[in-house]
């Protein structure tokens, strides 16, 4: 179990980050895709996008839960 000590949070959201990328364009460039999953397909990559913010540090979590009201 070694290995997975050097796992964090930031390598986690970096792998689910690009997941949803990968998968985003899979369905955009599919032929038999229908409008629903093109819409789905843009979910997907703007909460990808989103990921790899937070992922590399360029999104503070702590800064957004600020403008969550209370």
């Amino acid at each position: 179990m070694g290995f997975l000590s050097h796992i964090d949070s930031n390598i986690i959201v970096l792998g689910v980050g690009a997941l949803m990328l990968l998968g985003s364009f899979a369905t955009i460039n599919s032929r038999s895709a229908s409008k629903f999953d093109h819409d789905f397909a843009l979910l997907l990559l703007i909460a990808g996008i989103v990921c790899l913010g937070i992922g590399f540090g360029f999104i503070d979590l702590s800064e957004l839960k600020h403008l969550l009201p209370d």
